[in-house]
């Protein structure tokens, strides 16, 4: 599971480490050369992991998937090679991808995600090797056992390499981009390792040419890596079309969803979340004003100060944001977070009354990330009154409107990386006209009336 290369700190020690190691690796089994090489038994698994490697599949988070597992451990299995050479040399070889051959990569990083599955395939060897004393003939639960060993020494260096490149590629915590990239398609990636000994045996005792039809599984295996890329691209980008489809409405806040679900993501991180809750988190900070779609223009985009009355219709968002949400499974553990995002932790917010504890953690978090935010962004009828006085704010009301906990953990990261840590995003730049703005550009237009009509 290779990953794009770029060297810089820590990433360029890793690399090197790699480059080391694997350099090493391969000379060792090459020099002397093995007796009794069988050039027609390493190229027939070259080939097929060349065409496994042709498929690959960009998870997120930076990582690059392949099938290529189950060609490699069924060499490693293969009795007829004079392994370790050959598997490593297959490894090496057959694991070249069609952006390695048209540049895409810089040399380094070819040759990074190339001793990443040599180093790969020379572990899954000798855990063999070393379990080979331990199993006897026709013991099925021996041979269950050293398939195990031999897959799981071959997938804790590939994922564990992988992985790390492109945490310190992209910067994003280890756990993110194992949570992302590979938690999700670890029981696909399990399945090749049981495959590649079937294949082994299946050559062994039939014939290579019986093992080539289990190119069709893999390819099958593939297609579901690259179903669940596709399904968690489609799922994130309705999530950002539903949050920029209240700043198409209301263009006096545009971009606030998207700040503070960083703010609240950074915070979930601080307070040591799981992955999956930071990632809900942040969901439930891009969708917590969905809600307004269901409140009318005359107040959304009214430029004042909102009377009483006003204000308690605007106060109905987070229910009209919980039941727009609540018949998708999908977005369904979003819907407490979004109801109780205006519930203040000494019970005076809404809807509900909830005081303290009471209130999801995640609506605790959205709460004062979404006040920070406004207060340090300009707004058509006033301007951000900077970062101090915001903290100086939330440190007045924590207790009654803000847990303390939270407030002093963005506290804490704001003394850590400074007021600018959140302004860094990977969603794409908002370059649309808001509702707002077209219906002023439209007033200002003369109409368009259809040449056709009568």
């Amino acid at each position: 599971m290779p990953a794009r290369w770029a060297p810089v700190g820590r990433l360029a020690l890793l690399v090197y480490s790699v480059l080391g190691a694997g350099s090493c690796v391969l000379f060792a089994v090459s020099v002397p050369a093995p007796q009794g090489i069988d050039l027609g038994r390493i190229f027939f698994w070259t080939a097929i992991t060349l065409a496994l490697a042709a498929l690959p599949v960009r998870l997120p988070g930076g990582v690059v998937a392949h099938t290529t597992t189950a060609p490699l451990i069924a060499a490693v299995f293969d009795s007829g090679l004079a392994n370790p050479f050959a598997v490593c040399w297959i490894a090496f070889v057959g694991t070249l991808e069609l952006r390695d051959l048209r540049r895409e990569l810089p040399l380094w990083g070819t040759l990074y995600n190339r001793f990443d599955y040599v180093l790969s395939a020379f572990a899954a060897y000798v855990a063999l090797q070393l379990t080979q004393t331990s199993v006897r003939p026709g013991d099925p639960l021996g041979t269950i056992s050293q398939i195990a060993i031999a897959g799981i020494a071959f997938s804790f260096v590939n994922l564990i390499l992988g992985v790390s490149l492109a945490s310190l590629r992209t910067g994003t915590p280890l756990s993110r981009v194992w949570s992302i990239s590979v938690s999700n398609v670890l029981s696909g990636l399990v399945a090749l390792v049981p495959l590649g000994w079937l294949m082994a045996e299946i050559g062994g005792k039939v014939g290579l040419w019986a093992a080539f039809l289990f190119l069709v599984p893999l390819y099958l295996a593939r297609f579901s890596f690259s179903k669940y890329a596709e399904t968690r691209e489609l799922f994130f980008g309705t999530v950002s079309a539903l949050s920029q489809a209240i700043d198409a409405k209301d263009g006096f806040t545009r971009g606030h969803a998207d700040r503070v679900s960083r703010i609240a993501g950074a915070i979930a991180r601080e307070l040591g979340l799981s992955e999956r809750q930071i990632e809900q988190i942040e969901l439930a900070g891009l969708l917590h004003d969905i809600g307004k779609i269901g409140v009318e223009d005359r107040i959304l985009m009214k430029p004042q100060r909102l009377d009483s009355e006003e204000q308690e219709l605007m106060r109905r968002h987070p229910i009209y944001g919980a039941s727009i949400l609540e018949p998708s499974a999908a977005l369904r553990p979003l819907v407490q977070t979004i109801l109780h995002h205006h519930e203040n932790y000494d019970g005076s917010g809404y809807p509900e009354g909830l005081k303290g504890e009471e209130i999801p953690l995640g609506s605790r978090i959205i709460i004062v990330a979404d006040a920070y935010e406004a207060m340090t962004s300009d707004r058509i009828y006033r301007k951000s009154i900077g970062h101090d006085r915001a903290m100086d704010q939330l440190n007045r009301f924590k207790g009654l409107q803000f847990d303390p906990t939270i407030v002093r953990c963005l506290q804490r990261i704001v003394e850590k990386k400074g007021a600018d840590a959140f302004e860094i995003s990977d969603l794409p730049p908002i370059n649309y006209e808001t509702l707002a703005e077209l219906r002023h550009r439209l007033a200002r237009e003369p109409v368009v009336r259809d040449a056709h009509a009568s």
